[in-house]
């Protein structure tokens, strides 16, 4: 079943389209030119979607441009903070706990439900199928990026603590920022399109690594993602398969690049079957989303702002009572299409008013 959106003005897409150039160009100008200059253009950009926000024309292109608002905030704080200076454990959730937030204001300024922003467990089964599938994107990425951690893979402390950030801090808070907030205002404003806008976004906002190849396939994550929200009406699988395949990608790959080849084969075949189990997740999710009847439950329905749900059905008019009718005879008034009993009824009622109105009648008359 097609999710459907109201009506919206044709201006919206190239509005917001230029917007994502400017913020592209915030991005590229960060990580080729010099990062102060990406500062001020990102700090501009910020302001700019803030005053769109509070005066923009209809109610969904304000929604969506101060959601979009968080993804040059994104930057700002990555910048600004002074991660060096802590260990990386603490880097993403120094970075994360204002953006989420900000993109708490942002749901609640929308009137954005829990259920609007995949906040359920779904189909949970189908949902863990997809979080294997992290094992092969961060195998993947790590093909692209070859990323090197900052801590030593030798301390099993800082490993587990960096694992849990990265599955929190990274995967839990960037999904529900893009498939939750953004992807949530942006449908009612770009229509179909939004799946694509959003994960033209996602992609952008990696051009920090410094790799064209990786941008092209973190947007293709992105859009896979956002299908997998929109199917399974959740954001459970997507959150903690993105935190693994950071967990992958910064952690597991670098520690097996100088492992022994017998534990580094053994650990790519636990890898590729946990992105077979992935694609199977993520078949039955379209799946049963295309065909809810084979998976024996309804298709959750669309959740749409406050201002957009659709108005509540008229009252049915109330019929018009007809006034008894006093025939000629005087046998007393008499109700049109009623029965016998009723129009007994009418007749008493009607006696006993005017015996009620009569003046009294003294004795000696």
């Amino acid at each position: 079943m097609l999710r459907r959106f109201p009506a919206r003005p044709a201006r919206l897409p190239l509005m917001f389209g230029a917007y994502l150039v400017l913020i592209s160009a915030a991005e590229g100008v960060t990580a080729l030119v010099d990062p102060l200059i990406g500062v001020g253009f990102h700090a501009l950009l910020l302001i700019g979607l803030l005053v769109h926000g509070a005066f923009g024309r209809t109610t969904v292109e304000r929604q969506l441009a101060l959601g979009l608002s968080l993804a040059p905030l994104i930057r700002l704080l990555s910048l600004m903070v002074p991660l060096i200076t802590f260990p990386q454990q603490l880097w993403y959730p120094l970075v994360s706990g204002p953006l989420l937030w900000a993109a708490w204001l942002v749901a609640r300024h929308a009137g954005l439900a829990p259920r609007a922003l995949g906040l359920r467990a779904g189909r949970w089964r189908l949902q863990l199928l997809v979080m294997a599938g992290g094992l092969g994107l961060g195998a993947s990425e790590y093909a692209i990026l070859h990323a090197v951690p900052r801590i030593s893979l030798a301390d099993p402390w800082a490993v587990g603590e960096l694992a849990v950030s990265l599955l929190l801090f990274t995967g839990v808070s960037e999904e529900l920022i893009f498939r939750g907030v953004i992807q949530a205002v942006a449908g009612p404003a770009l229509g179909r399109g939004s799946l694509l806008y959003v994960a033209l976004l996602f992609g952008v906002l990696h051009t920090g690594y410094h790799s064209l190849l990786d941008v092209v396939f973190v947007t293709g994550v992105g859009l896979l993602f956002s299908y997998i929200v929109r199917w399974g009406g959740s954001l459970l699988g997507v959150a903690l398969a993105h935190g693994l395949a950071n967990v992958t990608l910064f952690l597991i790959m670098p520690y097996l690049a100088g492992a022994p080849p017998a534990l580094g084969a053994l650990a790519m075949g636990g890898m590729g079957a946990g992105t077979l189990a992935g694609l199977v997740g993520i078949g039955l999710l379209w799946r049963a989303r295309v065909h809810p009847a084979a998976a024996g439950e309804a298709p959750p329905e669309p959740v749409l702002p406050a201002d957009l749900s659709p108005p509540p059905p008229a009252p049915a008019p109330l019929r018009r009572l007809r006034a008894p009718v006093e025939p000629a005879g005087g046998r007393g008034p008499q109700v049109p299409g009623a029965g016998a009993w009723d129009t007994w009824r009418a007749a008493t009622l009607a006696g006993l008013l005017a015996a009620g109105e009569a003046p009294p009648r003294s004795r000696d008359n």
